[in-house]
């Protein structure tokens, strides 16, 4: 897996369409003449999401960008303004591209990046255990225990 670009995203990029760095368009392969092309991309889920990079036909600076599709990602993530966005592309699998997504939080005073799309646990992979109860046969407290994995 090569990674093609990682971008904290900006308002615009959220908004309107992602501003693509200029030294990551060769990955796109643009073929010579055309100044747009769809792209598969698959996130951390599997799930596929068509974006078209388009570039600007004229002028020196080609200023790429992903476009139609991108919105729908954003929206349907949930995708904010300062979340890190890495693009890859895995060669060995037919040039398939992947997109992460990752929010910065704050714990215990350090700062991490981490998926804004933590998976929650199903009553197959989680069991819940409950604290003893007190006199009044009130449990209390619970506490849901995740297995080793």
């Amino acid at each position: 897996m090569t990674i093609l670009f990682s971008k904290v995203l900006t308002n615009t990029d959220v908004e309107k369409r992602l501003a693509v760095p200029n030294n990551s368009l060769k990955h796109f392969e643009l073929e010579n003449g055309n100044c747009s092309k769809s792209v598969e991309v698959k996130d951390e889920k599997g799930s596929t999401w068509t974006f078209r990079c388009y570039v600007r036909s004229d002028g020196a600076y080609k200023k790429p960008v992903l476009s139609s599709g991108w919105r729908q990602f954003v929206v349907n993530k949930g995708v904010h303004q300062g979340d890190l966005i890495t693009f890859c592309k895995d060669v060995e699998a037919e040039a398939t591209y992947k997109i992460i997504v990752q929010r910065k939080i704050k714990l215990l005073g350090k700062e991490f990046w981490c998926s804004p799309e933590p998976e929650q646990p199903t009553d197959a992979t989680a069991q819940v255990i409950q604290a003893p109860a007190d006199a009044t046969g009130e449990v209390i407290q619970s506490l849901a225990v995740l297995p080793d994995v």
